[in-house]
């Protein structure tokens, strides 16, 4: 009869964190009360340590060693016994390695091929290590070591990086671990990924380097808020997607290191990354925060386990400050606040839409808008192709309205920071196109959208090399067909087997038609 009154596993698990607190009050209420919170305690220390038991050979310790050698600074130490001995290592990969720059990862399987083993990370982890596909553009300022659950290393390179989002992710070989990938555990990743403020999560991490021999430290803690931003001074001129208010605040302490583990909710499973944001901006640690993985940045971690460069979404408009809303309808927006526009590129996906100036938009699919960033996160993290639905208070009228909006490309700078293993639109015929938006250096605010594709790269004595095409043409036709997107390009050209002209847009260099011969 007693072995039936014990807790099962799913009993246990419903019991986790809800009951922490009121098993604490019980205590005190009485002997019978408080064997049943004693119980109640009980289970919720078994499911916490069940939750971590299951996902913690999934989460790595990470090391960046700079290739340049380093000074050893530090002083032998004295032991028990009165001797003087230094028991560190100098090799990266023995177990006495004490990294300078450590941080967290964890194991993941590639959507497309689920016996490809990856680790996701944080970008500024990682920042100048060694790129798994080496082009010459990238420049390599360190190596990157790590460490797994049963203390194996192994070296890694970095299979996809993204800075806006602050994500990366790793390659490295099974072999060196003595595992075939099947053998390697990649974490259980939330089917539901919405988080509530109040939730109670786990985190697994390598504050200080302290899981150095591959065995992530666990701490307790809830989500504080959601939808936060990093400490106001250190938005400026920044251009992460999660300046513009995308992280969770999570009260648990992240010290150097504990960027890039994992966040769990009460089944272990992973619904975010921790990541230590304001410390890389130089400001104290005691605030924690964490990617979540929901639907958009699943998106993008998706495509960096793909080896793809992330695309986030462009609506074409210039958002206005707070001010200008009252400045055009006065108290007529009082209650629905919103943003209003101050600039909509001619031509552009909202310009072609609709979408004017001094329009407000009120929420962008379903997403209340209260400030400028809210618009430029809800677009931002958008696909290029799909379809924003606004909802906005038009200027000449003061009507609601719904829009929807087929979003482009957002224009990237600083490319150098990108890395891919794989290209998203392959390379035909030694041309890679790409959006006209791709590019910053390549698109102007104040002229119109072109409706056209950008020519992203050359492929030196190429056919398109050959046919006198050059990086930043656009064109607006291939093989007969209009082109807007890379997608339509390559569909038009998917099945020409012999020459094909391609069309360069009016007012560029002569000639206007170019010809791209078959590869001998």
């Amino acid at each position: 009869m007693a072995a039936s009154l014990r807790p099962t596993v799913q009993q246990r698990r419903c019991a986790r964190f809800s009951f922490l607190f009121v098993a604490i009050i019980v205590l005190n209420t009485g002997s019978a009360s408080a064997q049943s919170s004693l119980d109640i305690f009980a289970a919720f220390e078994d499911s916490v340590a069940d939750a971590v038991e299951r996902a913690e050979r999934s989460v790595v310790a990470i090391a960046r060693i700079p290739i340049a050698p380093e000074p050893l600074d530090r002083q032998a130490a004295r032991n028990q016994f009165g001797i003087h001995a230094d028991l560190r290592s100098n090799d990266p990969l023995a177990p006495g390695y004490i990294p300078k720059n450590p941080g967290t990862g964890i194991l993941m399987a590639s959507p497309d091929n689920p016996r490809l083993r990856l680790i996701l990370t944080n970008y500024h982890v990682v920042k100048g290590g060694q790129p798994f596909r080496n082009d010459g553009i990238i420049r390599s300022e360190s190596r990157i070591a790590v460490r797994f659950s049963r203390t194996q290393a192994a070296w890694a390179t970095i299979y996809a990086a993204d800075p806006r989002s602050d994500l990366a992710v790793l390659a490295f070989d099974p072999s060196d671990i003595e595992s075939a990938p099947a053998e390697i555990p990649v974490i259980a990743i939330s089917e539901d990924p919405r988080v509530r403020k109040g939730q109670f999560v786990i985190s697994l991490g390598n504050p200080y380097a302290i899981a150095r021999d591959g065995s992530p430290s666990v701490s307790l803690g809830m989500i504080s808020n959601v939808s936060r931003f990093p400490f106001t001074e250190t938005t400026t001129n920044q251009e992460t997607i999660h300046h513009f208010g995308t992280l969770l605040h999570v009260d648990t302490r992240l010290g150097p290191g504990a960027s890039g583990g994992a966040l769990l909710n009460r089944n272990g499973d992973l619904i975010g990354m921790t990541t230590s944001l304001a410390a890389l901006e130089g400001y104290e640690t005691s605030v924690g925060y964490g990617i979540p993985l929901n639907s958009s940045l699943r998106r993008i971690v998706d495509d960096l386990l793909r080896g793809y460069e992330i695309e986030y979404g462009f609506l074409g408009v210039v958002p206005g400050a707070p001010q200008d809303v009252q400045a055009t309808f006065g108290s007529v927006t009082r209650e629905t606040r919103g943003v209003a526009i101050r600039q909509v590129v001619p031509e552009s996906p909202a310009f072609r839409a609709g979408l004017r100036r001094n329009d407000i938009v009120l929420a962008v699919n379903s997403i209340p808008i209260f400030e400028p960033t809210d618009i430029l996160r809800e677009v931002g993290l958008l696909a290029p192709g799909s379809t924003g639905r606004l909802r906005i208070i038009r200027a000449k009228n003061g009507r609601e309205q719904i829009m929807s909006v087929p979003l482009a490309k957002w224009p990237r700078r600083h490319v150098d920071r990108i890395i891919v293993s794989n290209d998203r639109y392959p390379i035909w015929r030694g041309l890679k196109v790409d959006w006209p938006t791709a590019r910053s250096r390549h698109f102007d605010y104040d002229r119109p959208y072109p409706r056209a594709i950008v020519v992203d790269r050359v492929e030196p004595g190429s056919p398109a090399e050959i046919a006198g095409l050059r990086e930043g043409d656009l064109l607006t036709e291939a093989h007969g067909a209009n082109v807007e997107t890379p997608q339509q390009f390559l569909k038009a050209v998917a099945n020409a087997n012999g020459a094909v002209q391609v069309r360069l847009i009016d007012g560029s260099r002569e000639p206007l038609i170019r010809t791209i011969e078959p590869i001998r």
